[in-house]
């Protein structure tokens, strides 16, 4: 890694750690049976989506594929 990244990749990472450190910790796993939180989501196509723009349909698949634009 080049020396000019390093100082500010180590304060961004700090400071990252720092503010997961101090959020709350009230999120709570869903057991089976539970309705899902409705969330919103950016499509490929440029479009907003929400989990509730589904509702009363039979199956919904979501997939989030994390490393897409990751370099990797």
């Amino acid at each position: 890694m080049p020396r000019a990244y390093r100082q500010p990749l180590a304060v961004a990472v700090t400071c990252l750690a720092i503010l997961m450190a101090c959020m709350p910790l009230s999120v709570t796993a869903l057991q089976i049976g539970d309705k899902a939180p409705d969330f919103l989501v950016f499509s490929t196509m440029e479009e907003t989506l929400r989990l509730s723009d589904y509702q009363g349909k039979k199956h919904v698949l979501l997939f989030f594929f994390w490393r897409a634009f990751g370099g990797v």
